[in-house]
């Protein structure tokens, strides 16, 4: 049941009609209900899927309920709980690539480590594993680890705990969530209907459809001609599809959630923000907070803070201090820069089980970052010499082309098939210089014609307009000042584009949203 389907907004509408009729204690009810059918609808490998679900969120809810009342065993508790969630998650969703590795190392020392029992596990957790574990997974560790540190209380219920994981606009691609967000407005009272929330909330759902729909799914046509056939192009071509690419999964992944955000906002239910107009950011750091905001959020806290706080990195603070000196964190902060490498490891492996993931939008993003520091000196001694005037707008223009050039880069191998081929198609970039192909008829062959491409560069001067506007505003706060004809024309105008120029019909994959794979 896709989010931009027919199927999705009927399923909507009768989930708000009983919702709303429902009495307060009932309505949580209804949407674990609600939930439990939008999420079978996504399993479609078979029952097993669903049962693996249900036997991992039941064993954190047992867990987290165990600490609550032994305190005494409850380290050991939530070890074992961590472990099993840790493990979950790199056995449905990583086997078949550590087991990659594992024939690889054995190619390297002339053994065949393949055996028919590894061959069955990865073959089992590969059509068994349950749908959107890349997202469940965290929100369930940081649940069993806000029990143990005492941040908040286990949940009694089994029905809550499985509601709080589950709660089906979370069940796409996030946000991902703590239970502080979640507990008060899932189950502190009634919801009742409100004319303004729902009117918000359809138009924010109506904004989502029109990135996915009008921009994302015209942007593809272009970058995976590119990127599937990249040994036919080089030069600026690649450079285009690499910022092409960049775009449409902004559109895509912000158009859902968009969609997401606006449609829990029709049910009372106010989810975290994953995006916050990126694309004005000024270095890379600040693009990531920025970007995916949630999942950086879980990284920072259940992470990157206790790995600042562990044993191993006191020790190495204790010896930069004693072979750097005192100010060492001004110089060589190595604690830092060890603990940022493993948190930008994991996000790299979050996003996908492949070396281009790892290092497209892990470890090329934590080396740009970290060089950035570490040479920030020299950059000052550059202004200064050169005179530059860093408050001028011309200025933070080019530190955001800069930040959007490098985040580019690193993103192309996200959409590379393997690693191997990302530094293949960047071999071809630079063979060739050939500017004359955004003048003449090349972008024109590629799936878009002159039309399509019309609507294209229309719909993306409007994103730019929309996102200048929501940086120093909400527009709906905007619109709302206006006049009802006005706001009606506005909504009627985006309306009429979704449907007469976005792409569905039956070639097309409405479920096919890029972060709705993970």
């Amino acid at each position: 049941m896709s989010l931009i389907s027919l199927q999705f907004f009927l399923f909507f509408i009768l989930v708000c009609l009983i919702y709303f009729l429902l009495p307060a204690k009932a309505q949580w009810v209804w949407l674990l209900i609600a939930s439990a059918v939008f999420y079978y609808s996504h399993s479609y490998y078979s029952p097993h899927v669903y049962l693996w679900f249900l036997a991992i969120v039941l064993i954190n809810w047992a867990g987290a309920l165990f600490m609550g009342e032994d305190c005494s065993k409850s380290k050991l508790v939530y070890r074992l709980v961590l472990l099993f969630d840790v493990a979950s998650l790199c056995i449905f969703k990583y086997s078949q690539f550590f087991y990659d590795i594992l024939l690889a190392i054995g190619r390297l020392f002339g053994r065949d480590f393949s055996n028919a029992v590894c061959n069955i596990i990865t073959f089992y957790t590969r059509e068994h594993c349950p749908e959107r574990i890349s997202y469940f997974a965290l929100i369930l560790i940081a649940y069993i680890t806000d029990v143990y540190w005492g941040k908040s209380k286990a949940l009694k219920n089994p029905g809550k705990a499985l509601l709080f994981t589950s709660y089906f606009p979370l069940m796409t691609s996030g946000p991902i969530v703590t239970l502080d967000e979640m507990e008060g407005q899932l189950f502190g009272g009634k919801h009742r209907f409100s004319y303004d929330r729902f009117v918000r909330g359809m138009e924010r759902v109506l904004w989502g459809m029109f990135k996915k729909m009008v921009l994302s799914e015209r942007l593809a046509v272009i970058v995976s001609r590119i990127y599937d056939y990249y040994e036919a192009y080089d030069g600026l071509y690649i450079f285009a599809a690499a910022a092409m690419f960049a775009l449409q999964l902004y559109c895509d992944f912000s158009g859902l959630m968009d969609i997401v955000l606006g449609c829990s906002e029709v049910l009372g239910i106010k989810l975290p923000e994953n995006f916050d107009n990126p694309f004005v950011s000024v270095s890379l750091s600040e693009f990531w907070r920025r970007w995916h905001i949630t999942l950086g959020g879980f990284l920072r806290d259940y992470v990157l803070y206790p790995l600042e706080r562990s044993s191993l990195l006191k020790k190495m603070r204790r010896f930069c201090k004693n072979h750097l000196g005192k100010g060492y964190e001004k110089k060589y902060n190595l604690p830092l820069y060890f603990s940022l490498l493993i948190s930008w490891f994991l996000i790299g492996l979050w996003h996908g089980g492949g070396w281009n993931y790892i290092f497209g939008v892990g470890l090329y993003m934590w080396a740009v970052i970290v060089l950035g520091e570490l040479l920030s000196p020299v950059f000052a001694w550059l202004v200064k010499v050169l005179k530059i005037n860093t408050a001028c707008l011309s200025y933070r223009i080019f530190l955001r082309l800069r930040t959007f050039v490098l985040f580019s880069f690193g993103l192309s191998f996200f959409r590379a098939k393997t690693l191997k081929d990302g530094f293949l198609m960047w071999k071809g970039a630079f063979t060739k210089f050939n500017p004359w192909i955004f003048f003449d008829e090349s972008f024109f062959n590629m799936g878009l014609d002159r039309r399509e491409w019309g609507i294209l560069i229309f719909g993306l001067l409007l994103l730019f307009v929309v996102s200048f506007i929501s940086g120093k505003r909400d527009v709906r706060d905007y619109l709302k000042e206006q006049n009802f004809a006005a706001r009606l024309l506005i909504f009627a105008a985006l309306f009429v584009m979704i449907v007469v120029f976005g792409y569905y019909g039956s070639a097309f994959s409405a479920a096919d949203f890029i972060y709705g794979r993970f």
